[in-house]
């Protein structure tokens, strides 16, 4: 039994902070490589088009795939009557993987290539570069990943010092949501960056912090089982 616990804590414990790395990793590629220039039509994309604008794909498909794993080890992990919350985290988790994945496929299997090779008919509705395109309409996925965080958050005990904080960050990042429709709606840029701050903010420091927790998990068991066996 303790050696099963051990495994679910490590996987919890690592897939939790390879989201951290991976959704910080994203954050800092996108502010150096995504161009935020006004859009000027296919033509002018497809001329200024550097590869190395797509990186962000990378860090961006691998926290889609950590998350996933994540929130089916904490599945295991959530005991009694909060399986419920984490069956919740799960359902949305997979639902923001799935979408998540399939619209940076899009732009490194279908995206990329056509550019490269002057097939841009069409391909307006795909790019990143133009701001009503169908990306950034899949990008909503992390609203569901917001809501997977928020269900996920009451997975953990509001009693214990360390985890109540890791609920505080988690329901932080659902603020995003909110955050982020007013300040499209009324096209104020300070509200809908106070949203992506709090999804970065409530999504790593949380994911951080219980990386740390799990490892002092799995540490303890240790030296529980040391104990019996001395």
């Amino acid at each position: 039994m303790e050696k099963d616990n051990r495994l679910i804590y490590k996987v919890c414990g690592i897939s939790s902070i390879a989201v951290a790395i991976f959704a910080v990793l994203f954050i800092v590629l996108l502010a150096f490589t995504f161009d935020f220039a006004e859009w000027k039509g296919i033509v002018n994309y497809q001329n200024a088009f550097h590869p190395i604008q797509m990186l962000t794909v990378v860090p961006s498909m691998l926290l889609a795939i950590s998350y996933v794993v994540f929130v089916s080890g904490l599945h295991i992990y959530a005991s009694g009557n909060k399986k419920i919350w984490n069956q919740l985290a799960l359902s949305f988790g997979l639902l923001y993987a799935g979408i998540s994945i399939a619209n940076y496929l899009i732009q490194l299997v279908t995206v990329i290539p056509s550019v490269q090779n002057g097939m841009t008919e069409g391909l307006t509705l795909l790019v990143s570069g133009y701001s009503n395109s169908i990306f950034y309409a899949l990008m909503a996925s992390y609203f569901l990943m917001c809501i997977s965080l928020f269900f996920a958050a009451f997975v953990f005990s509001k009693e214990d010092k360390n985890y109540k904080w890791i609920r505080r960050l988690f329901v932080c990042s659902a603020l995003a949501i909110p955050l982020f429709l007013v300040g499209v709606a009324f096209d104020i840029a300070i509200i809908m960056m106070l949203g992506a701050m709090a999804w970065l903010i409530g999504a790593t420091v949380g994911m951080f912090a219980l990386g740390a927790c799990f490892h002092r998990e799995t540490h303890s068991l240790g030296i529980n089982k040391g104990e019996m066996h001395g």
